[in-house]
């Protein structure tokens, strides 16, 4: 799953670690700062080596700045924060800056919680054993942010609050203004806070700490909410109650674990996974964690992003096959549907067509039958038409003789149309083709412009004009004996004038 990941609780004595996914943790125990809890927390560390780590550090040697600088983006907001991190906490190595929010007056400046970690010799071991594994740490986070979260799963809506929360024999004190972590101190167990009394103490202090530094209001009323599983704290109510300043509220096992979905039994036997159940899934707002430390996170995340596009490339290729599969499945079912249609229709023109008469000529027959019945049909060309298109032009021309004349149909032309071939020749002729030629060209002209006569041309001369011809004849004069007739033939198609 996307969200699994180990949450670990570092303190200078020990390290605890909770294996969550949404809907399941399982606390994997408690290692001591020794070589042997070194060694155990190493193989736990192997066999979940693939999963990414948040390290949440519980410790003295800590510092809060709220500090407000000028609202930028980009490059320059990082480089001015560089500088002034290093202003401030000098050449410390676990550093984070959140911006918090925006001042609404004035140049609406951004408020930035600083932090830092000041002393972290004891942390190095931990690290190490995860460096060593390869472990995606995907940040370190104070354990007052964890208990950020905390209060919004327990929704406090108070402007001012105080959570006082006791945990491994220590006493942590953090100040919320609306919810967001201003402040944050713990008190070990080395100290005389075991006794109630000194507990409301140490509230009031830091109650008049946060109001000298002015993080705090002076006339504003603290809220504290007293967290405390072991019930050492139960005593200091009463006293805080005593003071207008304070007011308080005992938060109990039973609300806690209906805040956080846990099961009374567990957190009753593990009371340190409250503040880690309530951050795991959250993004953390302030990573102390350098550069470096982070590289295996980066890796890992784009190695899960580069598993994610794949997957989904999957997923998008099994949907458009089995699209895909589904049109075939379609046009399949369609195509058989049709063959069925089909043979459907054979069987049935089957049954009809033997229902027929037995043909008493083959289909060729029918053909030419049929064929022949339209051109008997087909109005048939008038002749007197025909030798009344042409009587002009041979009238014209009384020194041609009309020797034959025939005409054909054709079928597929359209009617009263047909294609007529005229044989006719020069007489007398004297031997002079030139003028021959020139009568013949002179009665073709005539037949061209009848309105009924067209495509009008010359289908054999008395000359053969053919270059490739051996030139061969005779001479003929005027005393010898009668030279032969100079005959030619001219095709044209004839057309019926409608009016």
């Amino acid at each position: 799953m996307l969200d699994h990941q180990l949450i670990l609780l570092a303190t200078p004595r020990q390290i605890g670690v909770l294996n969550w996914r949404p809907g399941h943790m399982h606390w994997l125990g408690e290692f001591s700062a020794s070589t042997e809890g070194l060694a155990a927390f190493s193989k736990i560390v192997l066999r979940h080596a693939h999963l990414p780590v948040l390290l949440v550090v519980d410790t003295v040697d800590e510092d809060y700045r709220i500090d407000v600088m000028p609202h930028v983006k980009g490059r320059p907001r990082d480089e001015l924060l560089a500088r002034k991190i290093k202003q401030v906490f000098r050449n410390a190595r676990f550093t984070g800056a959140w911006r918090q929010e925006r001042e609404t007056t004035g140049r609406r400046d951004d408020r930035y919680l600083l932090s830092a970690l000041t002393d972290t010799d004891w942390l190095m071991p931990w690290l190490s054993v995860l460096h060593r594994a390869r472990v995606p740490l995907s940040g370190i986070t104070p354990l007052a942010l964890a208990c950020q979260h905390l209060l919004n799963k327990l929704k406090a809506q108070e402007t001012h609050t105080l959570l006082a929360c006791r945990l491994n024999n220590s006493l942590r004190l953090s100040y919320y203004h609306h919810g967001l972590l201003r402040f944050s101190r713990l008190i070990g167990s080395d100290t005389p806070t075991q006794i109630p009394g000194n507990a409301a103490d140490e509230i009031a202090k830091t109650q008049l700490y946060l109001t000298g530094q002015r993080i705090l209001p002076r006339e504003a009323r603290l809220h504290v909410l007293l967290l405390d599983p072991s019930g050492q704290l139960n005593n200091a109510q009463a006293q805080l109650n005593a003071d207008p300043a304070f007011s308080t509220r005992l938060i109990d096992m039973d609300s806690l674990a209906r805040a956080l979905h846990i099961p009374d039994d567990f957190l009753a036997a593990t009371p340190e996974v409250a503040p880690l159940a309530a951050i795991a899934g959250e993004t953390i707002h302030l990573n102390l964690a350098p550069p470096e430390l982070l590289q295996h996170h980066t890796e890992f995340r784009w190695k899960r992003g580069l598993h994610a596009a794949a997957g989904l490339i999957a997923t998008l290729g099994l949907i458009v096959t089995a699209a895909y599969w589904l049109h075939a499945q379609d046009l399949d079912n369609q195509a058989n549907t049709l063959s069925q249609q089909r043979q459907q229709l054979d069987a049935r023109y089957q049954a009809i067509a033997r229902t027929f008469p037995s043909e008493a000529a083959a289909p060729e027959q029918l053909a030419q039958t049929v064929m022949l019945a339209q051109q008997l049909d087909a109005r048939q060309l008038d002749s007197h038409s025909v030798l009344a298109a042409i009587s002009p032009a041979l009238q014209q021309a009384p020194d041609i003789t009309l020797e034959n004349l025939h005409w054909t149909n054709d079928p597929l032309a359209p009617a009263g149309e047909a294609s007529i071939q005229i044989d006719a020749a020069l007489v007398p002729f004297d031997g002079n083709y030139r003028a021959a030629m020139q009568h013949i060209e002179a009665f073709i002209r005539n037949l061209q412009a009848t309105p009924s006569l067209h495509n009008v041309s010359l289908s054999s001369s008395p000359v053969n004009a053919d270059s490739a011809s051996t030139l061969s004849g005779k001479t003929f004069n005027a005393d010898s004996a009668k030279a032969p007739a100079a005959r030619f033939g001219i095709s044209l198609v004839y057309r019926e004038v409608r009016s």
